[in-house]
């Protein structure tokens, strides 16, 4: 026992290293036994102290419900799913491992050791980002689909993703720097711009300018003069490019195609919502194309409708569907009210990371992310953002 013990008193060291692994590795493809081993320890960890010290220590949010209620109806969904395998295992993978990574970090996470998991993911965004160009330029790797840049990422849709998750937290280092150091994150606030330009993922560029907008109007007006002057560069950069991928006839031809197939998929769902209402065909993408073959046969990357919130509607009927936005007018409502307070460190970032979350669910429009990675990087950053915020401490059960 005494052997236990001693081990918990290392448990925030263990859990400073866990996140800090974890919100590294997650934009790598393939690192999924690592991200579980980095998820379970700290949970882990967490059962063994309550076990030992006979109590129940839980940070109470107003998360708790909306996320309870998305378990139970998910639950249910898989039960009555068309493929119960396929959604179960979905489930288990996405829905459960990201709510369990989210209330981990909320309870495990200790205040004054944020910023030490934040210079984690800054490495981690200098790394991939910088993989991206040199990639796109040919120097290092190849890319998945040619002209689009995706560094370690699984395809140029994930690593756009990640960027737009990434950039309101660099560009709150950007504005809490001094001296020199505030070059060093202008540079590296550059680098993560021109990965965005190169990933050529026009759902994101339209998120990177709205971060960017909100960022400068609520924050730091400077950032407008920025993204004035990076628009300029991206265009002569882009029409400089080896490849001028932007300026192809047919690479425009395949934008206005992509959108008329998305807009197409949006009205398709939203007419098919009717058919299950109540607990939705089970949860996971690829019920969709199962149940809704129409599109897949035609191209197997609409095995979705490329809308998270349609395709959820679809997935978990419409109390799933209701249960989601009030999750997420939950996270937004927490993290909003920190907005008034420029000159304390710690609500500019849980500001940076309402952005993040402003900037993820306009880019779940255009494309269903809210899954692997991409999910576990949003529950983490809400976690870390409802650390630092306003809000009640924890409490014994």
């Amino acid at each position: 026992m005494d052997t236990i013990r001693k081990i918990l008193e290392k448990r925030p060291l263990i859990n400073l290293i866990s996140f800090m692994i974890l919100i590294f590795i997650l934009p790598f493809a393939h690192t999924m036994t690592l991200r579980l081993v980095a998820i379970f320890i700290p949970v882990l960890f967490w059962l063994l102290d309550t076990i030992i010290n006979r109590r129940l220590a839980f940070k109470r949010t107003a998360l708790d419900i909306p996320v309870l209620f998305l378990l139970l109806w998910g639950l249910f969904s898989t039960i009555f799913s068309i493929d119960v395998k396929y959604s179960l295992k979905e489930y288990r993978g996405d829905m459960v491992t990201g709510f369990l990574l989210l209330f981990s970090s909320i309870n495990n996470i200790e205040k004054n050791k944020v910023e030490r998991i934040i210079d984690a993911l800054i490495i981690g965004v200098i790394i991939v980002c910088l993989y991206g160009v040199l990639e796109y330029f040919g120097i290092a790797g190849q890319m998945k689909m040619k002209g689009r840049a995706d560094s370690f990422t699984p395809d140029a849709q994930y690593f756009s993703t990640y960027i737009i998750l990434v950039l309101p937290v660099i560009l709150y280092r950007f504005r809490m720097a001094v001296g020199s150091i505030k070059y060093l994150y202008l540079l590296i606030a550059s680098l993560v711009l021109v990965s965005l330009g190169l990933s050529f993922t026009k759902g994101a560029w339209i998120v990177g300018f709205i971060e960017l907008v909100i960022w400068g109007l609520f924050i730091d007006r400077k950032i407008l003069l920025i993204l004035l002057a990076a628009i300029i560069i991206g265009v002569i950069g882009l029409s400089l490019s080896p490849t001028n991928r932007f300026f192809k006839k047919s690479f425009m031809e395949q934008y206005r195609d992509s959108d008329s197939v998305r807009i197409r998929l949006w009205k398709y769902g939203i007419i098919h919502l009717k058919d299950s209402p109540v607990f939705g065909i089970g949860y996971g993408r690829k019920n969709f194309a199962a149940v809704y073959p129409e599109f897949f046969k035609k191209d197997t990357q609409h095995f979705h409708t490329h809308n998270t919130f349609i395709n959820i509607g679809l997935e978990l009927g419409i109390p799933g569907l209701i249960a989601l936005i009030w999750l997420f007018w939950a996270i937004l409502k927490s993290l909003w009210k920190d907005r008034k307070d420029k000159l304390n460190e710690k609500r500019i970032l849980s500001f940076a990371i309402f952005v993040s979350v402003v900037g993820f669910l306009v880019r779940i429009q255009f494309d269903h992310l809210l899954v692997d990675e991409m999910a576990l990087m949003l529950w983490l950053l809400v976690g870390i953002g409802f650390v630092i915020s306003k809000r009640k401490e924890a409490v014994n059960l």
